[in-house]
């Protein structure tokens, strides 16, 4: 320890220190993602230019669209009751701490000490107490020594700028799964719609498969059909009836999965607008270079790039000498009453300078870890771009073709009641054979089963575009911060760690 009797002297030191003070290490540059002008689709490039709002895209509840008022709360039930999303709130919370733990290092240490001794002290200091050699002495001290590090070389700015990018990245995680908790349940909810249109399909099939039935019975009884015509109608009504547990069985899966997103044990989910009527407007896409600040996995990505960028200059920086500041400040006494008035002040100061000297390869070991766990993320960051570019396109693609595959099952339903309805007319009045009516109704009933599909396809394909486009991130965050503020403040109830209530920290 160095006696500083000149404070003058350690003034000097620490500015100087600061003011040559640098950040070992590579700075962060954003690689090139090497993005596309414009996406695939024609109608894309003349949206992207005109009337485009990124930050209108992010703040959409796109969900809205559907004008589904039972959608509606449950996608707010998801945001609210997730159990993955609390999950990462949580986890917001623990990374915002440990930013402010790593931020507390750029400041002073101090600490306080106490101590109270009594026994014979032979060669006792005469600068801190005055007392007889040998004989049974008190000795109290109160001091409070501190210490300040320095960061000469940077090493603590690159662990703050790694702290605060991993808190920026727990952000994107909440923001990505919140807007992931949406699409989820937008997606189970309108498959369970068109699975909910499909058995009234098949419902609705076997009721008047069952009526044909009944007719032909009669007309067998009294012999104007036989009993091949009858087999036949009993094949209709056995395949519809084939096709209807299938349907039952997917829709009560469809509302387990549901109520799983929505933090639920198994129940029924209430209903609101049928398939055909679940249609979203297609928002504009801009430019591919926009989904880099739109996308929250694209910002999480390149958030842990970030820090694991600065954590090649926070290793780098044990290559170097660690200066600290020291200093003590206190009072001593043989007689504990004359701590706080009478005793012996004693303080002290001075510069601390360690440094590695051997670590057997430990901290380059760290430096060749952190360097590839760098190229590692970089490499994730790209192809999470990629990733966005590839999603969006597709969906782009399916969207244009679902609402044209609509348009064409639409019309080959009508095509297929008219056939059918002509030709039962047809053998009512003996132009035809019973087959034919068969072959109409069957083609008419799996037609009738692939426009609730398709209409399903539609509006997935639409929800897949707003998610690749990173449409409504910021409004469902902002729904679920709003619904979690317990969780996200440290003060949930039903955490049993808050309900001892005698520690003063959140």
């Amino acid at each position: 320890m160095i006696r500083a009797h000149q404070p003058r002297l350690l003034w000097v030191l620490t500015c100087s220190a600061l003011l040559s003070a640098c950040a070992v290490g590579p700075d962060y540059e954003r690689p090139d993602t090497n993005a596309p002008e414009k996406f695939r689709s024609a109608a894309t490039a003349e949206v992207a230019a005109k009337d485009f709002n990124a930050a209108a895209l992010a703040s959409d509840a796109w969900w809205k669209g559907f004008d589904d008022p039972v959608l509606n709360d449950l996608v707010e039930a998801g945001l609210q009751n997730n159990r993955d999303l609390q999950s990462t709130i949580a986890r917001v919370r623990k990374a915002r701490g440990q930013l402010i733990t790593t931020r507390g290092k750029f400041f002073p240490q101090v600490e306080y000490y106490g101590a109270a001794e009594r026994g014979k002290f032979m060669g006792l200091d005469q600068t801190v107490v005055t007392s007889t050699p040998g004989s049974l002495t008190t000795i109290g001290t109160m001091a409070l020594p501190a210490t300040w590090q320095l960061d000469v070389f940077g090493g603590l700015r690159r662990q703050y700028e790694a702290a605060s990018a991993q808190e920026a990245a727990a952000i994107a995680t909440r923001q990505a799964i919140a807007l992931s908790v949406a699409g989820e349940v937008v997606n189970i909810y309108v498959t369970l719609r068109s699975l909910d249109q499909q058995l009234a399909v098949a419902k609705q099939t076997l009721e008047n498969y069952k009526t044909t039935m009944r007719i032909f019975d009669l007309r067998f009884r009294y012999g104007t059909a036989n009993m091949v015509q009858v087999s036949q109608i009993q094949s209709q009504v056995d395949a519809a009836e084939a096709a209807i547990p299938p349907l039952v069985q997917a829709i009560g899966e469809q509302e387990n999965n549901l109520n799983f997103v929505l933090g639920r044990n198994p129940g029924t989910i209430p209903r609101g607008k049928p398939i055909d009527q679940l249609i979203l407007p297609t928002p504009p896409a801009g430019l591919p270079s926009d989904l880099l600040a739109r996308r929250p996995d694209v910002r999480l990505a390149e958030q842990q790039l970030i820090a694991a960028n600065a954590q090649i200059g926070a290793v780098k920086a044990q290559f170097f000498p660690n200066i600290s500041l020291t200093g003590t400040l206190g009072t001593s006494a043989t007689a504990l009453g004359s701590l706080f008035g009478g005793g012996t002040s004693i303080w002290d100061a001075g510069l601390i300078v360690m440094g590695p000297l051997f670590k057997g390869g430990e901290i380059y070991g760290q430096y060749v870890g952190a360097k590839a766990e760098q190229q590692a993320l970089m490499s994730q960051y790209l192809k999470s771009v990629e990733a966005a570019f590839r999603d969006t396109d597709n969906a782009l693609i399916a969207t244009t073709q679902t609402n044209k595959l609509v348009t064409a099952r639409q019309q080959q339903v009508g095509t297929l009641k008219t056939y059918a309805n002509l030709s039962s007319m047809q053998f009512n009045y003996g132009y035809t054979d019973y087959l034919t009516v068969l072959n109409a109704e069957d083609s008419l009933f799996k037609a009738q089963l692939d426009l609730a599909r398709s209409q399903s396809d539609r509006a997935l394909s639409q929800v897949a575009l707003y998610m690749a486009l990173g449409g409504g991130w910021e409004a469902a965050d902002q729904s679920t911060m709003k619904s979690n503020k317990a969780i996200a403040e440290g003060d949930d109830p039903r955490n049993p760690v808050n309900q001892q209530g005698f520690w003063p920290f959140k």
